[in-house]
């Protein structure tokens, strides 16, 4: 039983002297124009920035409060650091990256 046209082209051979079965080709979709890559947000950078450099100023001024309070601050001010680190290396990355937002 053939298989439908649909799945197999007869297709000369380019000198015409026989006919040989080759799969049909496929349609491909329609390449839409790409679409630009949203930049991404400064929000989360700017929020983890202004917390850093306020535990920061707290730490600095040592205001007088219980010292597990003021150590509490100040690693939390350090872990806010690492996060805005790790956060700007991901936009870094994102935006670097072939088909990132630029």
């Amino acid at each position: 039983m053939p298989l439908p046209d649909a799945v197999i082209a007869r297709v000369a051979d380019t000198d015409g002297s026989e006919l040989r079965d080759d799969p049909a080709p496929e349609e491909a979709p329609p390449k839409l124009p790409a679409e630009p890559a949203k930049p991404p947000s400064l929000v989360p950078g700017v929020v983890l920035l202004v917390l850093a450099g306020a535990l920061i100023v707290i730490t600095l001024i040592k205001p007088d409060l219980p010292r597990w309070l003021t150590v509490s601050i100040a690693v939390a001010a350090i872990l806010v650091v690492v996060l805005l680190l790790i956060y700007a290396f991901r936009v870094f990355r994102d935006v670097t990256k072939p088909g990132g937002s630029r």
